[in-house]
């Protein structure tokens, strides 16, 4: 499949679906502070996409995205912010699961 958006929603159906104990109802890490644009389920799911699309930077994603795919992802954040929210998400202990 070449959709971006329809990937990201089965991907993000799945794993909402396991109901990990870390995160609250609307996807985020249990944490202070404001609410983020996109949850950290949700930048988890956009960067299992990206690999299960073999699109191998952020790079390429963030240009594809913005080409094609804009108006699905409109709280769409910087490829800084994205990298960021995957080192606090401990996103290499998920993937290991």
């Amino acid at each position: 499949m070449h959709n971006i958006k329809r990937n990201f929603d089965k991907i993000y159906q799945t794993i909402k679906a396991l109901n990990l104990p870390d995160f609250d109802s609307e996807g985020n890490i249990l944490k202070v502070g404001r609410k983020p644009k996109l949850s950290d389920l949700e930048v988890i799911s956009l960067n299992l996409t990206s690999e299960y699309m073999s699109i191998d930077s952020e790079n390429l994603l963030f240009k594809k995205i913005k080409s094609c795919h804009y108006d699905d992802f409109p709280c769409l954040i910087d490829r800084t912010q994205f990298n960021r929210r995957l080192l606090y998400c401990g996103f290499d202990a998920f993937r290991n699961l």
